[in-house]
């Protein structure tokens, strides 16, 4: 098996195994990392401070910003609202690069990404 189908199973069983949601959430981020930075993702920065709170995950390259806020048994649709309510790109105003918004929900129950959507932002949300 490979290294990135044993990490999905070892995910699998452990989220089962934790209690909390707030811990299962973040151990769902950190798989997430995990998984870019085999990939060898240029930049990955997870829970970002912001003035507005944190942002879950952001990925950088020389071209683009992807702006990450995940959920745990909610819907793509409320982490979407969470980038846009908490302004998590207003960093990225006057970046050059374009910049996507994702909003990810992962099941508990499957283990699994069950719920995604994204946005770029227009090339006017800078200065």
């Amino acid at each position: 098996m490979s290294l990135p189908w044993n990490i999905l199973l070892a995910y699998k069983l452990l989220i089962r195994l934790l209690r909390n949601e707030p811990e299962r959430e973040r151990y769902c981020q950190y798989i997430f990392y995990l998984l870019l930075r085999l990939m060898s993702v240029y930049s990955v920065k997870l829970e970002r401070e912001q003035s507005q709170g944190r942002v879950d995950c952001i990925v950088e390259t020389p071209q683009y910003v992807y702006i990450f806020a995940f959920k745990l048994d909610g819907t793509a649709a409320e982490a979407m609202r969470q980038i846009h309510d908490k302004g998590y790109a207003r960093p990225y105003e006057a970046d050059p690069r374009s910049v996507h918004l994702i909003g990810v929900n992962f099941s508990s129950a499957t283990g699994t990404i069950d719920d995604w959507m994204g946005t770029t932002l227009p090339s006017s949300h800078k200065g």
